[in-house]
């Protein structure tokens, strides 16, 4: 009898920890958080799916997951829910009068945990957007202890976009690990980049708080039915600043060291670097599509492969970048930058201190030499650096 009894107690309680993804073994507090805050700094990097083994010479249990940037930020806090035991709770966003989270039983049927998280990633993947984040997050003050890894960047709904916050560097300036549509068809790899958004893009058509835009924390679980002005810690101060303005508010806000001139314009010309690399990738993604599907696209397979929004954010990087060198000439201080990053910027700036676009009409064709930066192929046997990419841009 005794036998029997045990048995049925195992089988109880196998059936009960099959029934959820997950069961949980802690309670969030800040102390978790700020466990999942270092581990985002420490772990969360672009080859976090496309990698098929850890550092410990483990198998990568998420490799060869394909996430589009709303996906990229659920999985950010979904999987160290899950690698904490912890709890994972959003709302849900077909309009359900309960909370998806990871004690639902939709995959008790898959006895291998692993699997069955893998399962709930690819399920969270179909259901979120950022149209449905605005529900699972508020807007936070703009201080270092608010604005954390773990956090995100959301974009108004007219771009659709968002960034996970992998840190906040010294400058001030956020690191930010994210993804696109097009780059989750492209492959497992995650991109990266540390500089600021253009905050006119980010808030484009509704700087506030109704547009739910900027930087933003995740809900208390006991929060999350409630509206976000509702959740400890909501500030609207994002949203009262003005968007000329706002870069240099919040980068002041953040900093805890200056950064120099030379270490700037490194890292702005950086980003326009990726950005002019990630453009190749998608544009071959776009092309060979059309290849394979020669017929009319739907209006979300276009914006999918369509490249104006990341041509907007190139724009936008190139101006960020020319406004710091003209900071710089502007100041004199030409001496803080090294030689061979003087001549860089007089040749992708040869004329400074015009427009935009009459800087562009002024310049000839540009060929690569020894002071072209970012040299890309584009096509086989076609090559282009930044500053004929800076010329065709701001030419239109």
């Amino acid at each position: 009898m005794r036998s029997f009894i045990l048995t049925l107690v195992c089988m109880v309680m196998t059936s009960v920890s099959q029934a959820q993804v997950w069961s949980n073994s802690h309670s969030w507090n800040a102390q978790w958080e700020q466990k999942y805050a270092d581990w985002v700094r420490t772990e969360w990097t672009t080859d976090f799916f496309s990698r098929q083994t850890l550092r410990n010479g483990q198998a990568n249990r998420y490799y060869g997951m394909n996430k589009d940037c709303a996906d990229t930020v659920y999985a950010m806090r979904a999987v160290f829910a899950f690698e904490q035991r912890l709890p994972f709770a959003i709302n849900d966003p077909t309009g359900g009068s309960t909370l998806v989270t990871n004690e639902m039983t939709r995959f008790n049927k898959i006895s291998n945990q692993d699997l069955r998280a893998r399962e709930f990633l690819k399920y969270l993947d179909k259901l979120v957007s950022t149209r449905s984040m605005p529900q699972d997050t508020y807007p936070v003050a703009m201080t270092r202890k608010t604005v954390r890894p773990g956090g995100l960047i959301l974009a108004t709904a007219v771009n659709h976009h968002s960034w996970t916050v992998k840190d906040i560097l010294p400058i001030g300036v956020p690191y930010l690990v994210y993804n696109s549509r097009a780059g989750a068809s492209a492959g497992f790899a995650l991109k990266e980049r540390q500089s600021w958004p253009n905050p006119g893009w980010v808030f484009e058509g509704n700087q506030t708080p109704n547009g739910h835009a900027g930087f933003r924390d995740w809900k208390p679980i006991s929060h999350l039915r409630q509206p976000a002005w509702q959740v400890p810690g909501y500030s609207e101060e994002q949203y009262k600043v003005r968007l000329k303005d706002w870069r240099k508010w919040a980068q002041k806000r953040l900093a805890l060291q200056t950064e120099s001139n030379e270490a700037m314009i490194q890292r702005l010309s950086r980003t326009v670097c990726e950005g002019l690399v990630i453009r190749v990738e998608a544009v071959t993604e776009g092309v060979n599509y059309v290849r394979k599907n020669p017929r009319c696209m739907s209006y979300e397979t276009y914006d999918t492969y369509s490249t104006p929004n990341r041509d907007e954010r190139i724009f936008d990087d190139l101006v960020a970048l020319r406004s710091a060198y003209r900071d710089v000439l502007s100041a004199g201080e030409t001496s803080s930058l090294t030689p061979l990053t003087h001549k860089q910027m007089e040749k992708i700036f040869p004329y400074a201190q015009l427009s935009n676009k009459e800087e562009a009409r002024r310049m000839p064709i540009q060929v690569v030499d020894e002071y072209s930066l970012c040299g890309i192929e584009y096509a086989q046997g076609k090559k282009m650096e930044m500053s004929e990419a800076k010329r065709r841009l701001f030419l239109g």
